[in-house]
């Protein structure tokens, strides 16, 4: 039994020193890459087991990675120390990527530990292929047996791995798809760039068929713990899929499809509709019941007799001023002028609005004071100038088999970047002062371009492959260039040190190109090697106020280098653009319209002046044309209305509140448009009222102007009341371009009908006594003057010009219009039209295409053309939590980081999730998360964050060669004595404490990221963080990117902020609320104004529309019949000019906005004339009344004001600017042509379903004689007007009786004598 005992020892012990290694040693150092390379031949084992010292400070990560070959008391490995350190080194490269999932790494820890250390190592490596070199035979090719699962178990433990925004897998993949065959060819080839000296062909064995020996130790599951004291993988690494279910992103305060108007609660719009059918129903209830009251007793109601009232001083009033002004027309002059004075001096105040967001973002949206918090807490962004080459040739070009890879193409892009970085602006600014160098004040400009693949040095596109330290298959042909090769394998891995040529993707500022911005392509199928652009851009720094006005130097010179360049390739095109781009492009293109809107104007400015007057001769004189002409009040009342736009200007810059020039241009429009309709009002009445009265000279002067203000006075001020009031309401909008607009228009019709009744009203007395003495304009001042007074009164009878529409719109429009049968017809085309329009409002969509900012020719929108069409990421957008946390106690670090022992829907995670999901959080690319690079960087088995041994208190860094050596440098969690105190494994033990978490963070912010420590901070955190004064943090943002944003499609940029938004809000919730969380990106505050723009409208219109109604109600003395189908017929324009927005395809936002509250004043002022001509008519129906207004009002509107401005806008179609074209020419054509049809059509029939009231005993003043009431008509046929007639007419009105109205019928004028 003893025998047997001894005989079974010796067997174990001759077992044991008999195992054979089949490689042991580095036998040979490549001279190229100085790569050690293993010994061994393919004859068999030749070499013993060993034993090292693991109690050596080098190997001590050897015992951490390869622990598991020391289990059981086993103590024997074939490898030797140098082998174990290199082993060390390499499996330490590979924890940078794989770090963040503890399983994954150990299993591949486990996978090279057992190839180059395994004592059973000649079970399963085989060597293949050998070298001898000086007598020492070295490997070449090994064959690695092993298990199927392990391989296909590691594999899917590390597939899901993310690094630098990229699964990890990717970098060791030699194509794709990223699976295990491409996998081991890459880790299984020899690539001495990538320190892998030997090919290996991995042979996976199936151990239920297995027929020779392989290496099948366990794995373990991405979940699981790879043993004790490690953590299984993060969630986001290993169970993505169950996210869905632990995650819900949308909380429920996004919009839906249920029912919804562009984003705003159809339950918010009926409120808002119910609200003021409510008021509306309430007071027309109110006032029909006092008139029915009063009615059916025989009286006239309260009401009735207030509005009476009312009316009766308004007309009084108007003829006190007109009488006034025709006796002392010099005093109402002085008057008007000196307001003017006084309010134009206030223009000195007057400060250009250029910021572009302080015309186009409201001062109190939550987008732009988060804007203001991000700017105060981490300064302002960066900004970038950009440069596109495009290619349309055909491709194949080697591996690059995309247009964009010609070699002439990648020269020239070459020559480009040299120019830019020689480009030198006013005071010697080159692109060196003004570039951002994120490695350090002393690193290079960061320049993100596919030339930075080759280092921005133009002779690496010379190499050939025979250049390389790798020949053979891996060169199509050995005629091929070296670069090409290169970077095919940088866009596949752009964070590989060295490719297989031997050459670095990275960067001269020493980092990488992401290939997602610098290349772009038609679609998102195609690889990036077959890119039909490429992207250069520069980013700049503006920290302060300095660096942004150097900033835009260097810009001019960069904007100015690549508008004039032509390339010398063929089949190429460049487009640029900068951060002043917009702004410079935008006052260019403005300037080049002036012409167009001066033409307008000018038109205006004629038609006015030519159409207000009449044209005929007297007494065979030419000259004598122009005494009726009428021009230089028509020129005059222009001016008077610019006068009144910059007597506003003046009073608001004195207040400090500034225009913007894009308001102040649609506002001259309007304040034209709407003056242009009092003049026409003035002119005409009273060339109407010389048709119709007998004759009157000068000295009649103030009887003449006091019956031409009252008829036009009241609805002068009921219109511009009206207006002012719709316009001011308007004004309390919080978009300035609306808000300025509108208080500037506001302002203005009240100042102008001020101006009208002093200014132009004391020249339009001048100018009728000068024309009833029968002198002619310009020349009045010299010896012309007509004989015959009353002769040209007559001629100028016969001779009317307005007479002729007058007569068409009297004799066939007007009765027409009134008939039943037309009148049922309007009416149903009116519901249908109205039905119809209602629907497609509803469609009309919201959001502003910033292509149309600019002319179709200019740079900006062939970049942005390009960009939409070729590029495939949008603008970054930063996660701001704002708030001072303890970030150095683990429990906050775990709400906020994404790595193993982190909340499972911690921060990081959520956002790790969201960039995975595009269609649903418009979020993607790579998440920048500070917390998770730091404890990685500061982690004990990180190589970064180091001290020296003999002085802990001084930071070693990674960059230096002394950080290598164990003796010199150490983890800084070695002297972390509080750390070191807590139980091994758990929490506390590996995070830092207190003390050590402050004190390295600095030194994590100023370490530049290098090849032994990916996890340095300054390139990606440098400005991520606010630390206060006492080194805590105030604040830091997570940043990441948008998907692609189709910038010529407003709505992706809404939806991304609508997105944002959401994810911030569940970042906050995930932390507990203890800080605050908001989304910051550059466009947001532009494009916030849209989430509420709908509801924002239905409020204003709905106040608006209130309050229009109850101001023409008034001063129309107290007729809410009227006012209510004036609201009707607004309500009804809105629609319609809506729904052709919608077939137009003109977008909601503050300039369509302004032009639909135009729309408002247009109608109003029409209509209210309208009102005002149906309320005076003495007819006993609605219909006659109606019939009578339209024939009265309809062609002064029509021949005047609609003509004017309908002729000026049409000059507006030829501008180039597409703003211009779109919203001045299109959507105001739109709306004065709606505008016209409701006031002159709809109008006037739903006027005749008022009911049937005679108003010969109205008690105006047009009617009713001041002294005691009676009623003086005078009715006369114009057929039978004979001289005989007039001299009655003439000795009737030298009685004592005085005449205040008469009443012409026009008939016929077939009598010669007239």
């Amino acid at each position: 039994m003893l025998l047997i005992l001894q005989l079974c020892l010796l067997l174990l012990v001759f077992g044991h020193g008999s195992t054979k290694c089949v490689t042991q040693g580095m036998c040979h150092t490549d001279s190229d890459s100085d790569v050690r390379i293993p010994c061994g031949n393919e004859r068999g084992s030749i070499y013993n087991t060993l034993r090292l010292n693991r109690t050596l400070v080098g190997l001590k990560k050897f015992n951490y990675h390869c622990q598991h070959l020391f289990e059981d008391g086993n103590e024997d490995v074939c490898c030797d120390q140098e082998q174990a350190s290199i082993l060390v080194n390499q499996l330490t490269n590979a924890e940078a990527a794989f770090g963040r999932c503890p399983s994954c790494m150990d299993n591949f820890a486990k996978l090279w530990c057992e190839f180059t250390c395994s004592p059973r190592q000649s079970e399963f490596v085989k060597i293949l292929e050998s070298s001898t070199v000086n007598n020492q035979s070295y490997i070449e090719r090994a064959e690695y047996r092993i298990d199927k699962n392990f391989i296909q178990g590691t594999f899917d433990s590390c597939k899901d791995v993310i690094f630098q925004g990229d699964l990890a897998i990717r970098m060791m993949s030699v194509s794709t798809p990223y699976n295990v065959a491409n996998w081991l060819k890459f880790i299984g080839t020899k690539n001495f760039p990538m320190k892998i000296p030997i090919n290996t062909n991995f042979k996976l064995i199936d151990p239920l068929n297995a027929t020779e020996n392989y290496m099948n130790i366990s794995f373990s599951k991405c979940s699981q713990s790879a043993r004790p004291g490690l953590l299984p993988c993060a969630v986001m690494e290993c169970e993505r899929e169950k996210l869905k279910e632990t995650i819900v992103l949308d909380d429920g305060n996004l919009p839906t499809g249920f029912c919804n108007v562009r984003g705003t609660s159809c339950i918010d719009l009926m409120l808002v509709f119910i609200l003021g059918c409510i008021c509306f129903i309430l007071l027309s209830t109110f006032v029909f019941a006092r008139n029915t009251e009063a009615r059916n007793e025989g009286r006239e109601s309260r009401v009735a007799r207030t509005g009476e009232w009312i009316q009766r001083n308004l007309e009084s009033s108007a003829q006190n001023i007109g009488e006034l002004a025709a006796r002392n027309p010099s005093n109402f002059f002085f008057v008007g002028t000196l307001f003017v004075i006084f309010s134009v001096t206030g223009m000195v105040y007057n400060r250009e609005v250029n910021d572009i967001h302080d015309m186009w973002s409201s001062p109190h949206s939550k987008a732009r004071l988060e804007r203001e918090s991000f700017f105060d807490t981490f300064g302002k962004t960066q900004r970038f100038s950009q440069l596109m080459i495009k290619s349309n040739r055909e491709g194949e070009f080697g591996r690059l088999t995309g247009p964009i890879w010609s070699q002439d193409i990648m020269r020239e892009a070459f020559e480009i970047l040299y120019t830019i970085q020689n480009l030198t602006g006013d005071k010697n600014i080159t692109l060196d002062h003004v570039c951002s160098r994120p490695m350090g004040p002393n690193s290079d400009c960061l320049i993100i371009s596919p030339t930075n693949y080759l280092q921005n040095d133009i002779n690496k596109t010379y190499l050939l492959p025979e250049q390389s330290w790798l020949t053979g298959d891996y060169y199509d042909s050995e005629d091929d260039l070296l670069w090409n090769y290169h970077v095919a394998e940088c866009i596949e891995k752009p964070l590989t040190l060295k490719t297989m040529t031997g050459l670095s993707c990275f960067g001269t500022y020493g980092g990488p190109v992401d290939p997602n911005i610098a290349l772009g392509r038609k679609s998102t199928k195609q690889q990036f090697k077959d890119a039909n652009a490429f992207m250069m851009i520069f980013p700049l720094t503006q920290s302060n106020a300095a660096d942004s006005v150097r900033a835009e130097i260097w810009e001019k010179e960069f904007l100015k280098f690549c508008k004039n360049y032509i390339p010398t390739s063929k089949n190429i095109s460049t487009s640029c653009h900068s951060d002043i781009s917009i702004r410079d492009e935008i006052d260019h293109d403005s300037s080049a319209e002036v012409m167009t809107i001066v033409i307008a104007l000018l038109f205006i400015l004629g038609y006015v002046s030519f159409s207000l007057g009449r044209y005929f001769v007297c007494e065979d004189k030419l000259w004598s044309i122009l005494v009726h002409s009428r021009i230089c009040i028509g020129l005059w009342s222009i001016i008077v209305n610019i006068i009144s736009c910059f007597c506003t200007w003046g009073v608001f810059s004195f207040l400090s509140i500034h225009p913007i020039k894009t308001a102040l241009i649609v506002h001259f429009f309007v304040v034209t448009f709407l003056g242009v309709n009092r003049t026409f009002m003035v002119v005409k009445t009273y060339a109407q009222y010389r048709v119709s009265e007998n004759y009157r000279s000068s000295e009649h002067i103030s009887e003449i102007i006091s019956k031409v203000m009252v008829q036009t006075l009241s609805p002068m001020l009921t219109s511009s009341f009206a207006c002012s009031f719709a316009f001011l309401v308007a004004s309390f909008s919080d978009l300035p371009a609306i808000r300025i607009f509108c208080l500037y228009t506001g302002l203005a019709i009240i100042i102008d009908v001020f101006l009208h009744c002093t200014l132009f009203l004391s020249c339009f007395v001048w100018d009728t006594k000068r024309e009833l003495d029968g002198k002619p304009e310009f020349i009045f001042l010299f010896n012309f003057k007509l004989e015959d007074l009353y002769g040209a009164y007559l001629v100028g009878r016969q001779n009317s010009t307005d007479t002729y529409l007058s007569q068409h719109f009297k004799k066939h429009i007007a009765p027409f219009m009134v008939k039943f049968y037309t009148r049922v017809g309007i009416l149903t085309v009116f519901v249908i039209s109205f039905i119809v329009t209602l629907v497609l409002s509803f469609f009309c969509s919201i959001g502003f295409d910033q292509s149309h900012a600019l002319s179709e020719s200019s740079y900006v929108t062939q970049h942005f053309r390009n960009v939409d069409n070729y590029m495939n990421i949008g603008p970054p957008v930063y996660f701001t939590a704002y708030g001072e946390l303890d970030w150095h106690t683990p429990r906050v670090q775990n709400m906020f980081c994404s790595l193993p022992g982190c909340d499972k829907s911690s921060f990081g995670t959520i956002l790790q999730y969201a960039v995975t999901e595009p269609e649903e959080t418009y979020l993607s690319g790579q998440v920048f998360n500070w917390i998770d690079s730091y404890l990685q960087w500061i982690s004990r088995e990180s190589s970064c964050c180091k001290v020296y041994v003999d002085d802990p208190n001084t930071f070693c860094s990674s960059s230096h060669s002394a950080s290598k050596d164990p003796k010199i440098c150490r983890s800084c969690m070695d002297y972390d004595f509080v750390a070191n105190s807590k139980k091994k494994g758990s929490m506390e033990y590996e995070r830092p404490s207190q003390h050590i978490f402050y004190k390295h963070l600095r030194h994590f912010l100023d370490d530049v990221p290098t090849s032994a420590c990916v996890h340095g901070g300054r390139a990606s955190y440098k400005e991520a963080l606010s630390i206060t004064p006492r080194g805590r943090i105030q604040a830091s943002h997570f940043m990441t990117f948008h998907k692609k944003l189709i910038i010529s499609n407003s709505t992706d940029f809404i939806v991304a902020l609508e997105r944002s938004r959401m994810i911030s809000r569940r970042l906050q919730k995930a932390i507990n609320n203890e800080a605050t969380v908001f989304a910051y990106s550059e466009h947001y505050s532009f494009f916030e104004q849209y989430l509420t723009i709908t509801l924002q409208i239905s409020t204003l219109l709905l106040i608006t529309l209130i309050g229009i109604m109850t101001v023409v109600a008034v001063m129309s003395g107290i007729d809410f019949i009227g006012a209510a189908w004036l609201t009707v017929c607004q309500v009804s324009n809105y629609v319609h000019i809506m729904a052709l927005m919608y077939l137009f395809n003109i977008p909601i936002n503050a300039l369509s906005i302004t032009i639909l509250i135009m729309s408002f004043g247009i109608l109003i002022e029409f209509s209210v004339n309208m009102l005002k001509a149906f309320a005076r008519s003495t007819q006993k129906t609605t219909c006659a009344r109606a019939e009578e207004a339209v024939g009265i009002v309809g062609p002064i509107i029509l021949s005047g004001p609609i003509t004017s401005m309908t002729g000026s806008t049409c000059f507006l179609a030829g501008a180039h600017l597409l703003v211009i074209y779109v919203y001045f020419f299109q959507l105001v054509f739109i709306s004065i042509v709606s505008s016209a049809l409701h006031s002159l059509v709809y109008l006037p029939i739903l006027l005749t379903l008022r009911e049937n009231v005679s108003r010969v005993d109205s008690p105006s003043l047009i009617n009713c004689s001041p002294n005691n009431g009676r009623l003086k008509t005078v009715s006369i046929e114009t057929s039978k007007l004979t001289q005989e007639n007039l001299e009655e007419q003439e000795l009737l009105l030298s009685s004592d009786v005085k005449l205040d109205t008469l009443t012409v019928q026009d008939s016929p004028r077939n009598d010669p004598q007239v």
